[in-house]
């Protein structure tokens, strides 16, 4: 298992309403090839929705100082979501992998939406549940080498 494959996507109907429900607070931005959306260490401004294309999301090594790859996510996914709802900097940099487009919904508003919209609560934990399920299954198969 690769770190790549290990991440659960959400179900498409979920990623659908998702969408739907940020849709009129996000400001749509596209990002070419190679541009960072946010560094490993900075505070979360807001969360970005993927429209479209791929990001990797990339984090220091302690040992060597350089990026690691962590994995690549695509359409139907929130970055910085983690970071927003801890209140935590952000655990690893985000840059498009191909040319994509986000919509990005300031910390506030997001927070904001999560306390007026259960469903979207609903939807978000289990994305962080799926996250945290593929870092035990990473964790399993390094642990297997």
């Amino acid at each position: 298992m690769t770190l790549d494959t290990a991440v659960a996507p959400i179900r498409p109907h979920a990623a659908t309403s998702v969408a739907e429900a940020l849709e009129p607070f996000e400001t749509v931005e596209a990002w070419p090839s190679g541009k960072l959306l946010f560094r490993e260490g900075t505070q979360p401004n807001g969360v970005y929705y993927v429209h479209s294309g791929e990001v990797d999301l990339c984090f220091s090594s302690p040992k060597t100082g350089g990026a690691k790859s962590l994995l690549t996510v695509d359409a139907g996914q929130i970055l910085g979501l983690t970071s927003v709802v801890s209140g935590r900097p952000h655990d690893c940099s985000a840059t498009a992998r191909s040319a994509c487009i986000t919509g990005f919904i300031p910390k506030e508003r997001f927070l904001t939406l999560l306390d007026e919209k259960p469903a979207l609560w609903l939807t978000v934990l289990r994305m962080i549940s799926a996250n945290i399920n593929a870092c035990w299954d990473c964790m399993r198969a390094l642990s297997a080498r």
